[in-house]
């Protein structure tokens, strides 16, 4: 049984094409992160490898190595910590590995993640592979953004894009693990905006819902800060990205999620926001902005993000983005 919440379209898809011997060599997964991408793509694999009819089963020697990330058949391609390409060097490895056959499963399976940091000769590169792959190689690539990728590559995978799961079935899928609070539970499932991963994450670590509850309140603040404070934020923020990516990627989601709320709430759509325990809050501050004031600020922040996957200049793209934040003053009746 696949162990993938959420994702019934993409599942039936993958297991259609088992069944059926019309196994693509090359798939390319894209959704948001978190979304359940990588899973997908392990079940995929054990799904592949299967000893057992009921495939994946779970329970065969070949699911517990995948499981366990030591099947000799099965492997991750991921960005190395520190770096922002994934090199030619990786990409080479790869391409003396699928040469041999398989060690012990039906197919080699290779999950390259985040294709969208592929270098361009590392993409050029394993463009080579996918135009010949061997019989028994299977490319399964993710990413958050297939524009990212060569439009080349992209035309040489089939592509099956992760939706957001609904609300109510990531909330089912983490109450019993907040089983005696179930407002948090809803509160998860709204923050999780479609996200299993991030969703499951959060609900196994109550920090995570206390320092977002901190980030906002300082990010609330920062219409009605100084140039000053705002650029020494910038700088912040830059560090962290070059430390830790992910975190502040994560930080400006965060943001761009208190904003989108702001607009929300002014065009009277208060059922779709994310941020529901400060609804209250959320509504007093949407009464100082113009909704083309909020819209500009959604989209400035999604820009800032989608430079910042471009490698640009993080403390430059920070900055622009602080110092383009509207005042916190009121702009309407």
């Amino acid at each position: 049984m696949w162990q993938v919440i959420g994702h019934d379209r993409a599942v039936r898809l993958l297991q259609n094409s088992i069944e059926t011997g019309r196994v693509s060599h090359a798939y390319l997964l894209s959704g948001p992160r978190h979304i359940g991408k990588s899973t997908l793509a392990k079940e995929f694999a054990r799904a592949l490898n299967c000893l057992e009819a009921d495939a994946p089963c779970g329970r065969c020697l070949s699911c517990r190595k995948i499981e366990k990330g030591v099947h000799p058949d099965v492997q991750i391609i991921e960005l190395e910590e520190g770096s922002k390409n994934i090199s030619i060097d990786a990409v080479r490895g790869l391409q003396g590995a699928v040469a041999l056959k398989p060690a012990e499963g039906r197919w080699k399976v290779y999950i390259l993640q985040e294709a969208e940091r592929l270098s361009e000769a590392a993409a050029n590169s394993l463009l080579k592979t996918l135009e010949e792959p061997p019989a028994s190689v299977i490319m399964v690539l993710t990413t958050t953004d297939a524009n990212g990728l060569l439009p080349t590559l992209v035309s040489r995978c089939q592509q099956i894009e992760l939706r957001p799961v609904p609300s109510a079935t990531i909330e089912q899928t983490v109450r019993p693990k907040l089983a005696d609070q179930p407002e948090q539970a809803k509160l998860v499932a709204a923050l999780a905006r479609g996200r299993v991963g991030w969703a499951l994450g959060a609900a196994a670590s109550p920090a995570a819902l206390s320092k977002r509850a901190e980030l906002l309140e300082r990010l609330a603040g920062l219409p009605s800060a100084s140039r000053v404070t705002r650029l020494s934020y910038a700088a912040e923020l830059a560090t962290l990205y070059g430390r830790d990516p992910e975190g502040a990627r994560g930080t400006l989601e965060s943001w761009q999620s208190w904003w989108r709320d702001l607009l929300l709430s002014r065009l009277g759509m208060e059922d779709l926001m994310v941020n529901v325990d400060l609804k209250e809050r959320i509504r007093s501050h949407s009464r100082n902005y113009t909704v083309e004031t909020l819209g500009r600020m959604v989209i400035a922040i999604q820009e800032t993000i989608s430079l910042l996957a471009q490698n640009v200049n993080a403390r430059l793209a920070m900055e622009v983005l602080m110092l383009s934040t509207p005042r916190g003053i009121r702009q309407v009746a």
